[in-house]
């Protein structure tokens, strides 16, 4: 009898233990069983479906999807963030640009004139109808980086930067190389990006901008560069004096004809960009070119739901997928509308199916879990730029984010493909987490690329939150690693970003998809309830960011 009373005895603090943790594991497993693939079909196929029109902001079809996912946002039990409203409106400028002229380079031996979006583009993001760069003095100036803990300063000496025109390479100066302790070499760092070198440059005071574009460096071809030159957005509350009058790219063959006819080797000018020593070359050559801008200001909105944490904390954890997408583009087979289906239709598949199994939970967990459907990503992440400046909880509470971009329907995969590897103690636990599943973490192999400052999660790094940008597709289950590696290059080169982005119901395999839902719900759930904050590695570039 004894015995009994005590074995009744360790039941029940076991009982009232797995309860404070969220219902034990029993629980959460049963929570993780409500997800299925028929379900992250309906959502994927609903929201890139034609008429929802590509999903381009500021359009009917943009109107169906985001009313679409507010919808099951309701049907799933999430909170609105407003009243009964689940949108959180973005002030939008929209601004097309046109060059009615050539781009004109004056060089000691001549005139090298270009032709508008075939040798090169022109923008900016200054609130002005017409502005005319004439004859503006062009300096080399290396990457177009400032990077003191790398002793480093393209822009040193410049003197009257606002009358200068800088041409600088894309990417960084570890690109090409094995030494990870400068630039973290092959690894793109922040540095690298065309948005950096834009903002250094206004920072700088500098007229203007213009980026040698190199396929490989960008991790694009040029047709990418064009396809977006003429249309840009910009959050409303941007001051003119964060930008330069001019931003733009050149191509590779006239920046070489540039230099040469200046007496310099490309070549040879981009090996000596990579010194820390390197200091900007004055060019005895002008630049003249002319934009016509119109401005359009609109709202586009944030679609956001969340549960309210079991904690009562202004803490948070937030799952990302955006649910934008270009409208429509040049026809294939007749067929014009950019459907957007693995980008990102499917991650707002997995982010309402994450929220399902979430709401199921008899406990909660101690954070509050938001899911964030951002508009203008497509347009450099316009929502996420803005939610970080009205979060929905503060901003330095935030644990870490969660994201999922482009999502091919392949079926099941051995690994986890981690963008932005190295950077916070989230690697080790999504590691940990994987191996439940049987599957492995491994890094970008195209990091070269910079695709982790290239989706939603960004902004929210910039401001010093550790995020997780992973899904699995380099190792598939049923295929291997040389079928995943010829598919992968087969998508970027037929898929992204055109019309064939779309479902196929027949051959569809979702049970990828469903193994992201269960791998990050464990992420999320532990993250979620967690009293620490995941912290950056030491040798990140936004370790010192955020203090807390």
């Amino acid at each position: 009898m004894r015995n009994m009373k005590i074995a009744t005895c360790l039941l029940t603090i076991t009982s009232l233990v797995l309860s404070a943790c969220g219902g034990g594991d029993n629980d959460i497993e049963k929570a993780k069983s409500l997800a299925t693939t028929e379900h992250l079909k309906r959502y994927t196929e609903a929201i890139s479906h034609d008429s929802c029109q590509g999903r381009k902001p500021f359009s009917e079809g943009a109107d169906r999807a985001v009313n679409y996912i507010a919808r099951q946002m309701k049907e799933v039990g999430l909170k609105p963030i407003n009243g009964d409203s689940y949108l959180q409106q973005v002030n939008i400028i929209s601004s097309r640009t046109q060059c009615p002229k050539p781009m004109v380079l004056s060089t000691p031996e001549g005139k090298i004139s270009l032709d508008w979006l075939e040798g090169y583009t022109a923008f900016s993001a200054r609130i002005e109808p017409e502005i005319d760069i004439d004859n503006a003095e062009l300096v080399f100036a290396g990457y177009g980086i400032v990077a003191p803990e790398y002793g480093k300063n393209d822009f040193e000496g410049i003197e009257n930067p606002r009358d200068k025109v800088a041409v600088v390479i894309v990417n960084d100066p570890g690109l090409g190389s094995d030494n990870t302790d400068y630039f973290n070499g092959d690894i793109m760092t922040y540095y690298g990006r065309w948005m950096y070198k834009f903002e250094e440059g206004a920072r700088q005071g500098l007229k203007g901008v213009l980026i040698i574009h190199e396929d490989r460096g960008a991790g694009y071809p040029w047709s990418v560069v064009r396809a977006s030159a003429q249309s840009k957005m910009y959050v409303d509350s941007d001051s003119d004096a964060y930008h330069c009058p001019l931003n733009g790219w050149i191509q590779f063959n006239a920046a070489k004809q540039l230099l040469a006819d200046n007496g310099y080797d490309i070549d040879q000018l981009i090996e000596q960009s990579k010194s820390p020593d390197f200091k900007p070359i004055s060019l005895k050559s002008t630049v003249t070119v002319s934009m016509r801008n119109t401005f359009d200001r609109q709202q586009s909105p944030n679609v956001i739901g969340y549960i309210p944490g079991s904690g009562n904390t202004d803490e948070s954890v937030i799952y990302l997928g955006h649910w934008d997408h270009l409208g429509y583009g040049a026809p294939i087979n007749g067929d014009s509308i950019i459907n957007g289906a693995t980008d990102n239709a499917v991650a707002i598949a997995w982010m309402l199916e994450m929220a399902r199994c979430f709401n199921a939970l008899k406990e909660k967990p101690r954070r509050n879990i938001v899911f964030l459907s951002p508009t203008c990503e497509e347009t450099g992440f316009l929502g996420t730029k803005y939610y970080v400046e009205h979060p929905l909880f503060p901003i330095d509470k935030i644990a870490a984010v969660i994201n999922l971009d482009v999502f091919p329907l392949w079926g099941e995969n051995n690994d986890v493909t981690i963008t932005g590897y190295g950077n916070s103690e989230l690697d080790d636990t999504l590691a940990e987490l994987a191996k439940k599943y049987n599957r492995y973490i491994m890094p970008d192999p195209d990091a070269y690329n910079g695709m982790f400052y290239r989706s939603d999660h960004f902004p929210f790094v910039q401001k010093g939150i550790p995020a997780m940008f992973a899904k699995g597709w380099n190792d598939n289950r049923k295929q291997g690693k040389e079928w995943a590696k010829e598919h992968i290059a087969h998508y970027w080169a037929e898929t992204y970003h055109k019309p064939t982005d779309q479902t196929h119901p027949d051959t569809d395999d979702y049970s990828g998809l469903l193994q992201e839902v269960q791998l990050f719900f464990d992420l999320g759930y532990k993250l979620a309830q967690d009293t620490g904050y995941p912290k950056w590695k030491p040798k990140s570039e936004f370790a010192n960011v955020l203090k807390r």
